[in-house]
């Protein structure tokens, strides 16, 4: 089982719409794919985790890599891990008219799928780097913090 987690700022301009879309199909093939995770958008940016059969991952970051929809991506983790560290593919994304309503509901979210998953099997840094990185995202230009 391999984790893969990366970040990547969405294309100037991409419609809300767009990424609503992005994020459904995303779900689907993941769950058509035996790969699971977690996808967070916030404030024009990603932060993603992959997980299951290797080749699988790979082959697909190799295409997200690709999409024009999105650019600066930084690999922030590759792991080998025992247990995936979610049971099904998670998506984080709202675009309410108040932004500090967004930042919470998108931290309760995250909060809800990181510690309603199977994360606690796994002592590698998998888990580590996607809370540092979602809780970074999330705390830009805000004095609210999660934990």
């Amino acid at each position: 089982m391999l984790s893969l987690i990366y970040r990547s700022e969405a294309a100037e301009g991409l419609p809300n719409d767009e990424i609503h879309d992005l994020m459904r199909n995303a779900s689907r093939f993941n769950a058509q794919n035996e790969i699971t995770g977690c996808l967070v958008y916030h404030r024009c940016h990603f932060i993603h985790m992959l997980e299951g059969e290797e080749n699988m991952v790979r082959k697909l970051f190799g295409r997200i890599s690709k999409d024009k929809r999105h650019s600066e991506i930084i690999l922030l983790n590759l792991e080998e891990n025992k247990f995936r560290l979610f049971s099904q593919f998670s998506t984080i994304y709202n675009n309410f008219c108040d932004e500090s309503d967004q930042i919470l509901h998108k931290k309760m979210l995250f909060h809800q799928v990181f510690h309603g998953s199977e994360i606690f099997k796994s002592p590698g840094s998998s888990k580590i780097t996607l809370w540092v990185h979602v809780n970074k995202l999330l705390k830009k230009k805000t004095k609210l913090s999660f934990g």
